[in-house]
Formats: C-alpha cells, sequence, structure tokens
C-alpha cells in the first residue's frame, strides 16, 4: 500500500463512500457488541463479514488511490494521523476475523443473517482467545474512532482547515 500524497484537496468518491460506509457500520456494530443479545447476534456475526468484504475492497482501493496531502502541520500530528490511521486500518480488519474465530468454535449454532451457517468445530480454547482478541480489540477500535473524530472535529473548528471537508460526501475539500 502506498502513501503517496496528491495535489487534489479531496478524496475520491469511492475513498469517501467506502470509509462513510465502514464508519456506519462500524459505529452500530460497537453499539451491538455492547448491547449483543441472542435475538441479534445473527445480524451483528453477518455485519461482520459484510465489514471484512468492505475493509478487503477498501485496503484494494486505498492502496491504489492517492490520497490529498496533508495540511501543514507539526510533525507529531502528521505522525499521530498515520498512526490512528494504519491502527484502525489494521484494527477494523482484524475484528471480523477475530469475531470469526470466536463464533466458528463457540458452543452453539452462529448463523449470519440467519441463514449462513458459522461453526466449523467446538474449541472452548480458540474460542476463549477469540473472545478476549475481539473483546480488546473492539475496546481499541472505540478508542481510536473517538480519538480520529475527536482529531477531525479539531481540524474543523479549531484549525479551520480542509482536513474534515475533504472527505466529507457531496464536497470537493
Amino acid at each position: 500500500m502506498t502513501d503517496t500524497a496528491s495535489d487534489t484537496s479531496s478524496f475520491a468518491t469511492r475513498i469517501k463512500t467506502l470509509h462513510w460506509a465502514i464508519a456506519v457500520l462500524v459505529l452500530i456494530m460497537l453499539y451491538g457488541g455492547f448491547t449483543l443479545s441472542r435475538e441479534t447476534a445473527t445480524y451483528h456475526f453477518g455485519t461482520g463479514l459484510v465489514i471484512l468484504v468492505l475493509m478487503v475492497i477498501w485496503l484494494a482501493v486505498r492502496g491504489s488511490s492517492p490520497r490529498p496531502a496533508y495540511p501543514p502541520m507539526p510533525r507529531w500530528q502528521a505522525i499521530a494521523a498515520k498512526a490512528t490511521h494504519h491502527s484502525l486500518y489494521a484494527l477494523v480488519t482484524l475484528q471480523p476475523l477475530f469475531g470469526l474465530l470466536l463464533v466458528t468454535t463457540s458452543k452453539g449454532e452462529p448463523v449470519a443473517y440467519g441463514v449462513i451457517p458459522l461453526k466449523i468445530a467446538q474449541n472452548d480454547t480458540l474460542h476463549e482467545i477469540g473472545e478476549w482478541l475481539h473483546v480488546v480489540n473492539g475496546y481499541l477500535i472505540a478508542a481510536l474512532v473517538a480519538f480520529h473524530i475527536l482529531g477531525a472535529l479539531y481540524h474543523h473548528v479549531v484549525l479551520k482547515d480542509n482536513v474534515l471537508k475533504r472527505m466529507l460526501p457531496f464536497t470537493k475539500g
């Protein structure tokens, strides 16, 4: 994946679309993960699979699309921004994989969207590992999402630059 910056002031429409689709689904999944019930689990499992597919597409598209250059900022902010973005890419991609480890080794018969069976074989040890990784990773994602949102709002409200505008739909940055 290249990290080249372009002279454009806004992200490509396909990047914006993927960003916002994944963002909405991740927020729904974070809420759903904390309020999960037997009735909502099938949707949680299925949406996790959708996020995994979207992240694979995101990484392929993002890797082949130049990003707008960062506005002038202190070096530590540029490092924090890159670290946050790259960590989100990795953790959001790993989260459904940890979820799959958790559900495919469970005692129950997990089904995504009520139609896709996910059970492979019960394994209590792998199930516990998957559960721990999924929970810890979920908290890390929640923290990074909050940090990401706060950073975007800081740039928009305090610095009044185009960092947020360049990712908003229907804008040119």
